[in-house]
This record gives C-alpha cells, sequence and structure tokens, in this order.
C-alpha cells in the first residue's frame, strides 16, 4: 500500500500540517490493524505455556552449565594453588 501524502501548502501552519501527518498516520495503522490475523483465546494460551517451558528448560541449563563450571574452576584453583 502506498503511503498517501500529504500535501503541504505555504499557507499551511505547521501544527496543521503536523496534525494532517498524524491524521493520515493513524488512518494507515487502522488500515493495517484489520488485516492482522489474531490468535484465538486457545492458541495464545498454549503459545504461553510453550514459552514458559522453554524458559525453563533453558534456565535450568544454565544453571546447570554454571554449577559445572564453578565446580570445575574451584577445583583447579585448589589444584593450582
Amino acid at each position: 500500500m502506498a503511503a498517501k501524502a500529504v500535501k503541504a501548502t505555504k499557507s499551511d501552519n505547521p501544527l496543521v500540517r503536523l496534525w494532517k501527518t498524524v491524521t493520515v498516520f493513524f488512518g494507515e495503522v487502522k488500515a493495517e490493524m484489520i488485516k492482522v490475523s489474531w490468535p484465538s483465546r486457545d492458541e495464545a494460551i498454549s503459545s504461553t505455556w510453550v514459552v514458559i517451558g522453554a524458559v525453563v528448560i533453558v534456565a535450568i541449563w544454565i544453571f546447570v552449565v554454571d554449577k559445572i563450571t564453578a565446580m570445575t574452576m574451584a577445583g583447579l584453583v585448589r589444584l593450582l594453588g
């Protein structure tokens, strides 16, 4: 969709030009929002659970790797010190 050009004339006040630009912008936003395919409530809930599950799995993975690294470093420090 081509953007509508706001025709500015020399007699237009800067505030009037701004108002016209804002009006055109929000008109285009409204037109685009009508085209959006919104998920159903069930799809949104199931997607949320998938994201929460993925976050928990990654958090556990980072915790385990951090503990292994900390124990390895502590062992090396004891060995060398």
